[in-house]
C-alpha cells in the first residue's frame, strides 16, 4: 500500500511542477549522454542535455584530427580546439538553450557535471536569470586550470605552472579566464539553492575543490549553499557505485523537496541532509590540500634529481669502460 501511495505521489509530482524544466551540462572527453547516467538524480518532466562545442568530432589531417580519431578509436571524444573548458562558446551555448523559449521552461534547474558544473557557474555570473530556480553542481572544479597541480607535483613539475601546462594542453582554454571560483561573488541572487555533490576519492577533480566553492558560496553571503561529500566513487560515475548510489539520491531529491523542486518520494527525506562544516574546518582542510601538493613537488624534485643523476653516472661508467686504454 505504501509503494502505491508513493508511486501515485511520484506521478502527480511530475503535473504539479509541469513548467520545471532540468538542463544537463557534460564534463570533457564526453557528451549529452553523459545525462543517462544522471537519469536518477532527475525528476521535472523536461530534461534538456546540452552539447559544447568539444561534443562534436575533431576534423583535419592537423594534431587535433588525429588525437581525435585515436580517441575516438578508444569510446572518447576528444577535440582540443573546442575544449573551452567552461568559458567563452560552452558559456554561449547554455544562453543559446535558455534564450530558446521553446524548448526552456519558466523554471529551470540548471544540473552539471565536472566542466559542465563550472561552465553553469560561469555563466550565471555572466548572466544571472531570473528563471533558474536551483543549481546541482557534481565535482565542480574552482579552477579548472589548477585541477592538474596534484599531477604536475609529482612528475615534479612546479604547481604554480599549472595555468600555463593546461593552456598548452588545451590551447582553447582562455589564459585570462575568470575562474568559477572568482566569478561567485558576481551571482546576483544570494538566495539560490546550490548542492554541491563531490567524491573524497575524485583524482580528476580534487573534493578540496567543492571546499573551495562551498566556502566562497557562504563568503560571498549565499544562504541556501549545500555540500555533500561521498566517500567512494570515481569522477562523474558516483551514481555507478553501489554504495555512493543510495547517498547521491538521497542528497539530490531532498534537496529537491527542501525547495519545492520536483523530486522523487522514494529518494527525498524530509531534511536537507548535507554537509555543514565551519568556515575553519574547511580552510584546514584546503591548507592541508594545498600543503600536501607542495611536498609532493618536493618529493618529484627530489626523484627526479636522483634519476638524472643516476643516468649521467651510468653513462659516465659505461663512457669510461668503452674508452679504457
Amino acid at each position: 500500500m505504501k509503494k502505491l501511495l508513493n508511486l501515485i505521489f511520484f506521478f502527480t509530482s511530475f503535473s504539479a511542477y509541469s513548467a520545471e524544466c532540468t538542463i544537463f551540462a557534460h564534463g570533457i572527453v564526453d557528451g549529452p549522454t553523459q545525462v543517462v547516467r544522471f537519469q536518477e538524480a532527475i525528476a521535472t518532466s523536461k530534461t534538456l542535455a546540452l552539447s559544447f562545442p568539444d561534443a562534436h568530432p575533431a576534423s583535419g589531417c592537423l594534431l587535433n584530427g588525429i588525437i581525435g580519431y585515436l580517441t575516438n578509436c578508444f569510446g572518447k571524444k576528444v577535440n582540443r580546439d573546442a575544449m573551452f573548458m567552461g568559458q567563452s562558446a560552452d558559456i554561449a551555448t547554455i544562453v543559446e538553450t535558455m534564450s530558446d523559449q521553446t524548448s526552456c521552461e519558466s523554471s529551470v534547474i540548471l544540473y552539471g557535471c565536472s566542466r559542465g558544473a563550472a561552465a553553469i557557474i560561469n555563466y550565471m555570473s555572466q548572466c544571472n536569470p531570473t528563471q533558474v530556480k536551483a543549481l546541482v553542481l557534481d565535482a565542480c572544479p574552482a579552477s579548472i586550470s589548477e585541477t592538474i597541480a596534484p599531477t604536475l607535483a609529482k612528475l615534479g613539475i612546479n604547481p604554480s605552472l599549472s595555468l600555463s601546462v593546461f593552456t598548452t594542453i588545451f590551447p582553447a582554454y582562455p589564459e585570462n579566464s575568470i575562474t568559477p571560483r572568482q566569478a561567485i561573488k558576481n551571482i546576483a541572487n544570494k538566495n539560490l539553492p546550490i548542492l554541491l555533490i563531490h567524491g573524497k576519492s575524485d583524482t580528476v577533480v580534487p573534493y578540496e575543490h567543492s571546499l573551495m566553492l562551498y566556502l566562497e558560496f557562504k563568503k560571498q553571503g549565499f544562504t541556501n549553499v549545500h555540500l555533500v561529500t561521498i566517500s567512494q566513487g570515481k569522477h562523474s560515475f558516483l551514481l555507478q557505485n553501489e554504495y555512493a548510489k543510495s547517498q547521491y539520491l538521497t542528497a539530490v531529491h531532498s534537496f529537491y523537496k527542501a525547495y519545492g523542486l520536483s523530486h522523487d518520494p522514494t529518494w527525498a527525506k524530509d531534511t536537507c541532509d548535507t554537509d555543514n562544516p565551519d568556515f575553519a574546518g574547511i580552510a584546514e582542510k584546503i591548507s592541508i590540500y594545498e600543503t600536501n601538493i607542495l611536498r609532493l613537488h618536493e618529493y618529484g624534485k627530489k626523484r627526479n634529481l636522483i634519476a638524472i643523476a643516476s643516468l649521467v653516472t651510468i653513462m659516465s661508467l659505461l663512457y669510461l669502460k668503452n674508452h679504457r686504454g
